[in-house]
């Protein structure tokens, strides 16, 4: 992605994340904190003289000895320049090592900007082994991942890298690293990648999560993205509490401070996705067929906490990443094993509706009624069977559908095939 032309804004000089975190705890509900806005709005916060805070779409933490620094992920390419501007005015003048936490793009797409934006830089790059996987698979699937971004965000085009900056040193399980006196642990875990990393440093009692927390239900279920794992996900959350922190950086969000405030997010979180990976396999071993797990499960009361709203990914998209980890793709209803084209779906609906008039003219009864689902399967058919005539009714269903949403995911998916 380019960086020439485009306008960067920061806040003032006043902006606090712990304060902000403290807010979050009180709410019933949070804004979406995975937002390319964010990308725009970098700003440092000293947590003390030797580590800071990076905002960013993907944050970034900061480790200083000297004039040298060790970054915890770099942040989307974009915004770079404002990532690099805050280490200068930190007093950094080269950077001697950056951590992956994961390989996803708005995490690691800084790296090559900042490594030259330090003429005496000779960094090294850490990350675990899987990330050099992830990085060949996005070459191959450049276009695909770009549609997603396009779709997910509302981009006006599609967007994605071509170039990823390898790891020069891989791990497995475990990895050390020692930097100003200070021993980073890293720690391997599955959740939203096969490749997640967080980090320790008992020094400053900081836990780095990555994507492990990111101020909203976790983003185990993105129906686009390849498989993610709910049930590890909750395991490894239960292992970081276990740490006693006193600081949480999170990959998308404000920072955290207090070790009780910590330990019950972490908590909360990790319940939450044991929760819907045993419920999910229960249904399952019972001969339950997708479709009606999805009915049958609903997150329990002591789950509404603010930051596990589904404004990011979707719980029903949490229960079909279980689904698809251990059962496969087929969902246990016989018609969707080999489904015919939906335009041969679309001629069969016309028929038994009499013709494609009165077809329309039950579409229009149940938008009428707000059975927005039921429509959208009938109109997918039939508008694949005849464009011009059922685009207008094809619009309203879907926009209405993602008014209803609060994932930024199934919004995204909702609005992205309307007319214009």
């Amino acid at each position: 992605m380019s960086l020439e032309g485009l306008q960067f804004v920061n806040t003032d000089n006043n902006y606090n994340p712990i304060d902000l975190s403290k807010s979050f705890l009180t709410k019933k509900t949070l804004p979406n904190q995975v937002s390319i806005q964010e990308g725009f709005n970098v700003e440092l916060f000293e947590v003390n003289k030797n580590l800071a805070f990076i905002k960013n779409f993907g944050n970034v933490a900061a480790f200083k000895d000297d004039t040298s620094a060790l970054l915890i992920d770099t942040g989307m390419g974009v915004s770079s320049v404002q990532v690099v501007s805050k280490l200068k005015e930190w007093g950094i003048e080269n950077v001697e090592f950056i951590i992956y936490t994961h390989g996803h793009v708005d995490h690691v797409t800084g790296t090559d900007y900042i490594i030259n934006a330090f003429e005496n830089s000779n960094t090294e790059v850490i990350g675990h082994k899987n990330i050099v996987n992830r990085f060949d698979r996005y070459k191959k699937t450049i276009g695909y991942n770009g549609i997603i971004n396009q779709r997910q965000f509302g981009l006006p085009s599609p967007v994605f890298p071509n170039e990823f900056t390898y790891p020069d040193t891989t791990y497995d399980d475990s990895y050390e690293l020692e930097f100003n006196n200070s021993v980073l642990k890293l720690f391997h875990g599955k959740g939203e990648t096969d490749d997640a990393t967080y980090i320790y440093s008992e020094k400053d009692n900081a836990l780095f999560t990555g994507d492990f927390f990111i101020w909203s239900l976790p983003n185990a279920g993105n129906p686009s993205k390849s498989q993610r794992y709910v049930g590890s996900w909750g395991e490894v959350l239960k292992k970081m509490s276990e740490l006693n922190s006193e600081y949480l950086f999170p990959g998308h969000g404000p920072l955290i401070k207090g070790k009780k405030e910590i330990t019950k997010v972490l908590l909360d979180t990790s319940n939450c996705m044991l929760w819907i990976e045993d419920n999910v396999l229960s249904l399952m071993n019972s001969g339950h067929s997708l479709r009606e797990i999805h009915s049958k499960l609903s997150l329990p009361p002591e789950f509404q906490q603010p930051y596990l709203v589904s404004v990011y990914d979707d719980f029903k998209f949490l229960i079909n990443s279980v689904w698809r980890q251990y059962g496969g793709w087929y969902s246990g209803t016989p018609s969707e094993l080999k489904p015919p084209a939906l335009n041969e779906i679309g001629k069969t609906y016309i028929d038994m509706a009499g013709g494609e008039d009165n077809l329309l003219e039950f579409l229009n009864s149940l938008v009428s009624s707000e059975k927005y689902k039921e429509a959208s399967v009938v109109v997918d058919a039939v508008y694949a069977v005849n464009k011009e005539l059922f685009s207008e009714i094809k619009n309203e269903i879907y926009f209405n559908l993602s008014e209803q949403e609060t994932s930024l995911m199934a919004k995204g998916i909702y609005k992205f095939d309307l007319d214009s």
